[in-house]
C-alpha cells in the first residue's frame, strides 16, 4: 500500500509540473500582451489577453496537484524531482503541436530526465519516523536567501544581461520555498488535505506561488526564454533537496543526489537549446 502512495504521488507530482511548466510556456508566448495596458481587454489584442489568463491559470492549477503530491509522499525532493517530466511533455507539446523540431540535444535531455526520476522513486526509502520540521533553521535560510538575492535582483535591474538569470532563479527558488511550505502545512495538520487550510503555512505557500507567477512575467519581459527557463527549472528542483535537508532533516541516498544532478542536467540540455524557444 505504502508504494502504491508514493506512486500515486509521483503521478500527482508529474501532472503539476505538465500544467506548471505548459502554463509557462504559453505565458511566455503571450507575455507582450500586458504591455498594451487596457487595450488588451479590447479587439484585437483581447484574444491574446485570453490565452494568457489560460496559461496563468494552468500554472496556478499546479498549486493544487503539487499540494496533493505532497500529501502521498514523504519528501520534497520527490516532488520537485517530476518537474522535469512536464518539461518533457511541454518539449513534445511544441513538438507535436507548434511543429518546433527535436534534435539529438533534446532526445538525450528527456533521457536523463527520465533516468534521473526513475532513480530517485526506485531507490526511494520510506522515512522510518515521519516527517517533522524545524521553524528556526527553515526561517533561517529563507533570510539567507533573502540576504542573497536582494543584491543581485538590484544589479538585475541594472545589468540586462543578468536580468534572466537572476530572475529565474528568484522564481525558481520561490517555487521551491512554496513546495516546502506546502509541506510543513501538511506535516502540521498531519496528513489534513483540507485541514492545512488552517495553518499559516499553506497562505505563505500560495503567496510564494502568486509572487512566482508574477516574477515570472519580469523575467520574460527583458530575457529570452533560453535563460530564463532552465534557471527556473534547475532552481526549483535543488531549492527543495537543500531546504528538506534543513528543514525536514532529509537524507537522501548518495545515489539520489546524483540522480537529481543528472535531471538539472536534463533539464538544461532541453531548455538551452536553440531550437526549443517555446519550452
Amino acid at each position: 500500500m505504502q508504494e502504491e502512495t508514493l506512486y500515486l504521488g509521483l503521478l500527482l507530482g508529474a501532472s503539476a509540473a505538465i500544467c506548471l511548466n505548459l502554463g509557462k510556456g504559453i505565458q511566455k508566448m503571450k507575455v507582450k500582451v500586458l504591455g498594451q495596458g487596457r487595450a488588451m481587454f479590447r479587439p484585437p489584442h483581447r484574444r491574446d489577453f485570453v490565452i494568457w489568463v489560460l496559461g496563468a491559470l494552468t500554472s496556478l492549477s499546479a498549486t493544487i496537484l503539487y499540494s496533493l503530491a505532497l500529501k502521498y509522499t514523504d519528501k520534497s525532493s520527490l516532488v520537485s524531482s517530476m518537474n522535469g517530466v512536464g518539461l518533457i511533455a511541454l518539449v513534445f507539446f511544441a513538438w507535436l503541436v507548434l511543429k518546433e523540431p527535436m534534435g539529438i540535444r533534446e532526445w538525450l535531455g528527456a533521457g536523463l530526465v527520465v533516468a534521473g526520476t526513475t532513480a530517485m522513486s526506485y531507490l526511494d526509502q520510506p522515512l522510518p519516523a515521519g516527517q517533522s520540521y524545524d521553524l528556526p533553521r527553515f526561517l533561517t535560510l529563507v533570510a539567507i536567501l533573502i540576504a542573497v538575492f536582494l543584491p543581485l535582483v538590484l544589479l538585475a535591474l541594472k545589468v540586462v544581461r543578468l536580468h534572466g538569470l537572476v530572475f529565474g532563479a528568484l522564481v525558481g527558488t520561490i517555487i521551491g520555498v512554496a513546495m516546502i511550505l506546502g509541506d510543513m502545512a501538511l506535516v502540521k495538520s498531519q496528513g489534513d488535505f483540507l485541514g492545512q487550510l488552517q495553518n499559516p503555512y499553506s497562505y505563505a505557500a500560495i503567496f510564494c506561488g502568486g509572487s512566482a507567477l508574477t516574477l515570472t512575467q519580469v523575467a520574460f519581459w527583458r530575457a529570452s526564454a533560453l535563460s530564463v527557463v532552465p534557471t527556473i527549472n534547475s532552481f526549483m528542483i535543488l531549492i527543495p533537496v537543500l531546504m528538506e535537508y534543513f528543514t525536514f532533516g532529509t537524507v537522501l541516498q548518495p545515489v539520489q543526489y546524483l540522480a537529481v544532478l543528472v535531471i538539472v542536467l536534463g533539464v538544461v540540455l532541453i531548455t538551452t537549446s536553440s531550437r526549443q524557444e517555446f519550452a
